[in-house]
């Protein structure tokens, strides 16, 4: 069965991030505050991990708010429109390996651990399905999204990636009302990996093309440093 949802991310800030300067100094915050791995996941993860994901979509919830809240900071409740699902087994297997850990916490460059809470697998089905720019929930300090499918061509621009590193300070409504400065935009491909400073560096999906679906696994961790407010 098929819901709609609102509920909001987190509780509404009007204060600028403050970002810890272990974090700032931090690998992956050098990169960018995001890094692209081609095969994090081999041929039996993946075929796992896809197989999962379809097996999940009955228990999909369609999440469709028309338009962002008020939130400035991180959290709070963009504008969106996607189906999600929890993840089950294999996911969670993945999500808790030590291997998975260690290769996550070398690239981030600070310590951290899984939140506590399962993964999710994120379904955009439909034409125009998106997600407004945003910075992630306080549980989700660092989020490694791994693309399970993807049908668009690479000249394509539905479903992209788009992340905002010049932009780290500024209020999400300044982002949101000028989306096109500073934007950095990539497609995460079929068995690539993100990882990124998913509460600090805004970031988007841009709305699907017509019949593209897109399928991917979002993994969340919290740094254990200095609270990231």
């Amino acid at each position: 069965m098929l819901h709609t949802v609102n509920h909001p991310f987190n509780r509404i800030r009007r204060l600028p991030p403050v970002i810890p300067d272990e974090i700032l100094a931090s690998r992956l915050m050098r990169c960018g505050g995001y890094e692209v791995f081609d095969e994090v996941l081999n041929a039996r993860w993946l075929k796992a991990l896809r197989h999962e994901a379809v097996g999940q979509l009955p228990k999909a919830i369609l999440s469709d708010v028309e338009r962002s809240d008020g939130e400035e900071v991180r959290g709070g409740n963009p504008a969106r429109r996607f189906f999600s699902a929890p993840g089950a087994a294999v996911q969670d297997a993945y999500y808790r390996s030590a291997w998975m850990l260690d290769f996550v916490r070398a690239v981030v460059g600070v310590p951290l651990t899984p939140t506590g809470m399962m993964g999710t697998y994120t379904y955009y089905r439909r034409h125009g399905d998106f997600l407004a720019v945003h910075r992630d929930i306080e549980a989700c300090d660092v989020a490694v999204i791994t693309c399970l499918f993807d049908n668009a061509r690479d000249a394509d621009v539905g479903g992209l990636m788009s992340f905002y590193p010049k932009r780290l300070t500024e209020p999400l409504s300044a982002i949101r009302r000028d989306a096109e400065h500073r934007r950095v935009s990539l497609r995460l491909h079929p068995r690539q990996t993100i990882v990124m400073y998913g509460g600090i560096v805004p970031h988007a999906i841009l709305p699907t093309g017509a019949q593209q679906v897109r399928i991917v696994s979002v993994l969340c961790y919290r740094a254990l440093t200095s609270n990231i407010a």
